[in-house]
């Protein structure tokens, strides 16, 4: 199970891979001609393959939730909203406050929403554009974010040249 950049349809794909071998002949889970992965949750529900149960039972074992893209991506949704949320009662909440405040009260409103403290360096640049209006330092860190996306998308597709 996991995921990568597929070149046949030139997006990530996530799932579980399955062995090219013949013990594969009678499950219904198959991979169609561009995937090279099957829906984790399709793999789960359907694959009668030799091992499979002996997986599915590992994974329950572990405590690991076998979820699809879709829920993966609503749970993203919903972080992000409830982060958008924590900042802008924040910024309500800011006028006449001090920094040290305007940094209380942004955690505080992360805590109702059961958010994780951001780092030290993302805490500050929240603060700052919650205090002065200045956009730049939040700005600079997300910059950051996807010139090192940049850079593993550049080093992905190094590898897929080279043919490895």
């Amino acid at each position: 199970m996991g995921g990568g950049f597929n070149p046949r349809r030139l997006r990530p794909e996530f799932g579980a891979g399955l062995c090219p071998c013949e013990c594969h002949v009678s499950c219904p889970v198959i991979l169609t001609a561009k995937r090279l992965t099957v829906p984790i949750k399709t793999w789960d529900s359907s694959c009668t393959c030799p091992g499979a149960q002996q997986e599915r039972q590992r994974l329950a074992e572990a405590g690991i939730e076998i979820r699809d893209f879709a829920d993966i991506r609503e749970d993203a949704r919903r972080l992000s909203r409830a982060r958008r949320e924590a900042y802008e009662a924040a910024r309500a909440r800011a006028a006449g406050k001090t920094r040290d405040e305007i940094r209380d009260i942004y955690l505080a409103e992360r805590s109702v929403r059961d958010l994780n403290v951001p780092s030290d360096r993302v805490l500050e640049a929240v603060v700052e554009r919650v205090a002065t209006g200045n956009p730049i330092p939040a700005a600079k860190i997300a910059g950051e974010g996807l010139v090192r996306m940049g850079k593993a998308l550049h080093g992905i597709s190094k590898l897929f040249g080279q043919g490895q």
